[in-house]
């Protein structure tokens, strides 16, 4: 059972911003020429964002806060009440609130200050909670990226963005702590449909420190400035940081981590998608499908001794391997029963019998497989599979690990060697074909290429998408 505290902070992302933070935060603001006569904080908790504002801004006459929990808003209402400034405080649902009527009554230059919750709308779905806006994939996503969970997103971007869309455009700040990723998401979808905001940053912060959360966090800045919007952001290491560390923006409708970066290597950008990278096999079932060499024999995840014919049984290279760069022998190997997506996998009964036994015994397992792609599939079915999976020679990397290595894989026993679905790969033909390839992925001015597109805070760092924006070799 969630204890009640715990599913609070869960349900309402309720982490109060520490004062010596809000603090701080509103003193860059004022350093960065930013003297708002209104603050209005949408998730203002116990109101210590809006006193540190009435604190540190001598310019601010009125103090807005709308804040879900009843009891919060009163202890707002005590913390506020010698602040020198008009108090405006009530109880009310984000989801609910007016907040263009609200924020358009709002006098002189408005700043819309604060910390919304830190946590995603498929978290709350587990909690069963209402606390969740009306139901719609505001990002778009479709088909198989909505299935796998790509279309999951975090509540305080629907939240930033809600208000970004409502904001007056002129005359209006919006600075909010939230978490990084979100930061990107939040510009990136404000400068494709074009919203008038200029002037922005993101300052990352301590989330350690602060909040105790593992989790790299920033202060996003934007202005409201319809004549002169433009779609950049410069990122700085620190909150009291005088020199941004690199610049973001856009290019062609996809998210540059590095400008400047980008436009010494520009020329080796693809004009379209001419090299595809695959990613390995998607099997989700480890303790079944993947095997390790013991002696003269295999062993699965369970813990049995396992024999197989050769025929569906293939060299597998681990992630993790590939990263080290420990690639030229591996003990695991992978069940392998389709050759290429949605395949008949009845066929195995008869040509390898051993195979079939092992797979029907542990048919619960593979049918109990939570993701949906696998509805409406043949038994066994696994997915990243294809005539490219056979190649004998590969140039892969790990998706997961924060570093641009490229490594060649080679056959094992003249067995073409598979590679899980957290790495991505090319195919060749020969040996050369893959050194070649190799040796220019991880030429310098390549690497710079790629860590112009790469957010490396991200969960999967590397992309299919920002390795196919490379131009093929001539």
């Amino acid at each position: 059972m969630i204890r009640v505290k715990s599913r609070q902070k869960t349900e309402y992302g309720d982490f109060q911003t520490p004062m010596v933070l809000a603090e701080a935060v509103c003193r860059r603001l004022r350093v960065d020429g930013i003297e708002p006569s209104c603050v209005l904080e949408p998730t203002c908790g116990q109101g210590t964002f809006l006193e540190a504002a009435a604190n540190v801004f001598s310019d601010c006459k009125q103090l807005v806060g709308r804040e879900w929990n009843r009891a919060y808003v009163a202890d707002a209402r005590r913390r506020l009440a010698n602040t020198g400034c008009k108090v405006d405080l009530a109880q009310a649902d984000f989801f609910q609130q007016d907040w263009p009527s609200l924020l358009s009554r709002q006098p002189g230059h408005l700043l819309i200050l604060g910390n919304p919750p830190w946590v995603t709308n498929s978290a709350l779905g587990t909690l069963g909670s209402a606390n969740l806006p009306a139901k719609s994939n505001f990002q778009n996503e479709r088909g198989i990226s909505a299935k796998t969970g790509k279309a999951n997103f975090d509540i305080s971007h629907w939240m930033i963005l809600h208000l970004l869309e409502a904001m007056p455009q002129q005359d209006c700040t919006l600075a909010m702590l939230c978490k990084t990723t979100v930061a990107r998401k939040v510009l990136e979808q404000a400068w494709k449909v074009g919203l008038p905001i200029a002037n922005c940053s993101i300052r990352k912060i301590d989330s350690r420190e602060h909040f105790d959360a593992s989790v790299d966090a920033c202060l996003l800045v934007c202005h409201m400035q319809a004549a002169k919007p433009n779609t950049s952001c410069e990122v700085y290491d620190q909150l009291d940081a005088d020199q941004a560390v690199t610049v973001l923006g856009v290019h062609s409708g996809n998210l540059v981590a590095d400008q400047r970066a980008l436009a010494r290597q520009k020329h080796l950008l693809a004009s379209q998608v001419t090299t595809r990278w695959r990613s390995g096999v998607k099997h989700d079932c480890r303790a079944v499908m993947q095997l390790e060499r013991q002696g003269w024999g295999f062993v699965n995840g369970l813990g049995e001794a396992v024999e197989l014919e050769p025929d569906y049984l293939y060299p597998l290279m681990p992630a993790g391997a590939v990263y080290r760069g420990d690639v030229k022998h591996t003990d695991k190997f992978l069940i392998v029963p389709q050759k290429r997506t949605g395949e008949d996998t009845a066929p195995i009964e008869s040509t390898a019998p051993r195979t079939w036994a092992y797979l029907q015994k542990h048919a619960h397992r593979l049918a109990d497989r939570k993701s949906s792609i696998y509805r409406g599939r043949p038994p066994f079915s696994i997915f990243g599979i294809g005539e490219y999976s056979f190649a004998k020679w590969k140039v892969a990397i790990s998706a997961l690990h924060k570093q641009l290595s490229f490594r060649v894989i080679r056959p094992q026993d003249g067995r073409p060697v598979m590679l899980d679905d957290t790495t991505y790969f090319l195919s060749f033909r020969t040996k050369k074909e893959a050194i070649a390839a190799a040796a220019r992925l991880n030429s310098p001015e390549v690497q710079e290429f790629y860590r112009a597109w790469i957010f490396w805070d991200a969960k999967r760092p590397i992309t299919s998408e920002i390795l196919q924006r490379l131009k093929a070799a001539n």
